[in-house]
């Protein structure tokens, strides 16, 4: 059964996440000082609180569960996230092909490996999926496979070290051993986080008071980001960090306020639910929209820096969830989101 309250959640967070890189080169192009700039850092700050909510999102639907299926999580998401990671990175590459970008087939393959700059998140949650089991028998009292266990050490502790140890230094083989990291694992805190506040019950208070906490932690944190951009002389997210305390607050703020929203009576449950469904995609496919508007001239200008920035923010997650949307109708390409 579909939890409207958390698809709501998680449109919410992927709008967030959209604000973070159509504002991300008006931010450096400002000068400190002025009104401008802490507008556009206030909009940058109150967003960051995005990602981290997808995270948490998956230890409410995943973590809460009696019994969590190993073949189910490995092949519908370790293997998902591994093939769409490839897929996307072929992608990218290729269009930068098309524009000169690489001196030869190892740079190319390179690029495929290496991924674009924002497909990190699917080898992330790649890591975090492959520890689910482990915390999700530790939370739930039962028992894991030792044989699941036995293959994590082997993956991570024999085969990508292995990768590096050849006679020369093999740059590909380095970095597809760091797109599988274990510094992404911090990040299941944030799962276990989100199955934490599910389980607890929320009043009526919390749809006031966790809107009103996000927005003074993020007016605060703004201020101390401005702060230290002008003690740094630049523009310096000082606190955008995704395990800063003010993401993390701003994070539980918002996922309290829409886990209180649970057994409530929604209008266009349908439209919501479309919408939550094409958050991955739309996750998948922003920076080649944000190049497209940018060629018809819809960047952020310095010479009205918030206006602009919202009008092609705007246009961004329009034009990204209305491509999504089509591109799903096809039965085939709709495997690809």
């Amino acid at each position: 059964m579909r939890r409207t309250e958390l698809d709501l959640c998680r449109v919410f967070a992927c709008l967030l996440i959209l604000m973070i890189h159509a504002a991300a080169d008006i931010y450096h192009a400002l000068p400190l000082p002025g009104a401008a700039f802490f507008a556009v850092t206030f909009l940058s700050t109150l967003s960051r609180a995005g990602l981290p909510l997808f995270f948490m999102l998956t230890g409410a639907l995943l973590l809460t569960r009696e019994k969590l299926d190993l073949r189910q999580n490995f092949i519908h998401r370790v293997l998902r996230f591994t093939g769409m990671y490839y897929l996307w990175s072929l992608f990218y590459a290729l269009a930068r092909a098309a524009s000169g970008a690489f001196e030869g087939p190892y740079d190319f393959l390179y690029a495929v490996v290496a991924g674009h700059y924002h497909l990190w998140f699917l080898p992330a949650m790649v890591m975090v999926c492959l520890f689910l089991p482990v915390v999700h028998a530790a939370l739930q009292g039962g028992k894991l496979d030792g044989r699941y266990v036995v293959c994590l050490f082997l993956f991570l502790g024999v085969f990508l070290v292995n990768c590096n140890l050849t006679p020369d230094p093999a740059p590909v083989l380095y970095r597809f051993t760091q797109n599988f990291s274990l510094d992404y694992l911090p990040y299941l805190g944030y799962a276990v986080w989100g199955w934490y506040l599910s389980k607890r019950a929320y009043s009526r208070r919390t749809l006031w008071i966790a809107p009103l906490a996000f927005l003074a932690v993020t007016l605060a944190a703004s201020i101390l980001n401005r702060w230290y951009s002008l003690y740094k002389n630049t523009a310096d997210g000082w606190l955008f960090h995704f395990f800063s305390l003010p993401t993390f607050l701003q994070a539980t703020a918002a996922y309290c306020f829409f886990l209180a929203l649970k057994g409530r009576a929604f209008r266009r449950v349908k439209l919501v639910t479309e919408l939550s469904a094409c958050t991955l995609g739309v996750y998948l496919l922003h920076p080649l929209m944000i190049n497209v508007l940018e060629r018809f001239g819809l960047a952020p200008t310095p010479l009205a820096p918030v206006s602009s920035l919202l009008v092609f923010y705007l246009a961004l997650a329009a034009s990204c969830f209305a491509l999504t949307f089509a591109l799903r109708k096809i039965p085939l390409v709709k495997r690809l989101f």
